[in-house]
């Protein structure tokens, strides 16, 4: 899988869970106190453990220490996970990685960015990457106004449409085969009955916020595609909104 290099604030840590569940290897993290580099991969539950036991990750014995710039480390994607401006003109030319995730708020000077651009490093930008809390917010936002849980009006029907499913299907089984064969019973698997009985308001959210973003992603492309804008994803991130913004006000009657 690819390797990458966040830092191991809440960021950096859930992003490093989920990209090394999907096969990634982490092979360096960086933090105010040091780093860390390791080329076969760090485990993000064993630097999770130590470093909550010991306060640092620095001595993280599974590793050696980073003396070099962390930003510059040969990797496939790089994670700036915690403050901005830390890929400026002066760096930029020297960074390594492939693609840069922006987890950060404004990590990439204005500079910077052009310079990636020229180098044709893929930047996903800030507005993009970090959107998840921001969407996860409007989420409880909404269940507050509504003053119900996720899932409590819907989920009787969806486990009912389920059932009806699993018959038409036993139905349509048992008349092609002809009725001679007697019964074909139609067996849920484990996780298709977990799924139809327990789907709790967490998984509801996540698949809501998983839905959410990549719908954004797709639009951000097809804007960048429209545009012709190569790489550039911020512009298309930036004009997006903007056409949002656009479309409200023109159908509210506010543009002339």
């Amino acid at each position: 899988g690819p390797s990458l290099h966040p830092g191991f604030g809440k960021v950096g840590l859930h992003t490093m869970k989920y990209l090394h569940e999907y096969g990634a290897h982490c092979i360096c993290v960086g933090e105010t106190d040091g780093a860390i580099y390791n080329p076969r991969g760090i485990d993000p539950k064993e630097l999770e453990d130590y470093e909550q036991g010991h306060g640092t990750i620095v001595g993280f014995p599974k590793a050696e220490s980073y003396n070099g710039s962390v930003l510059e480390v040969p990797c496939d994607i790089l994670i700036p996970a915690a403050i901005e401006k830390q890929l400026t003109e002066e760096n930029a030319p020297r960074v390594q990685a492939k693609i840069i995730a922006e987890a950060a708020n404004g990590p990439t000077t204005p500079a910077a960015h052009e310079i990636f651009l020229q180098r044709n490093i893929l930047v996903i930008p800030d507005v993009y990457v970090n959107a998840g809390g921001v969407t996860v917010s409007f989420f409880e936002w909404l269940k507050n106004l509504n003053h119900v849980s996720y899932g409590r009006l819907s989920f009787k029907y969806e486990w009912e449409s389920s059932y009806h499913l699993l018959q038409s299907v036993q139905h349509s089984l048992e008349q092609w085969f002809g009725k001679s064969r007697g019964e074909i019973p139609i067996i849920p698997s484990p996780q298709f009955q977990a799924r139809v009985t327990g789907a709790s308001e967490k998984d509801i959210v996540y698949s809501g916020l998983a839905y959410t973003m990549e719908q954004s992603a797709k639009q951000i492309m097809s804007v960048a595609a429209r545009y012709n804008l190569g790489l550039d994803q911020r512009t298309a991130a930036y004009l997006c909104a903007l056409e949002k913004v656009f479309t409200v006000y023109d159908e509210a009657g506010f543009t002339y």
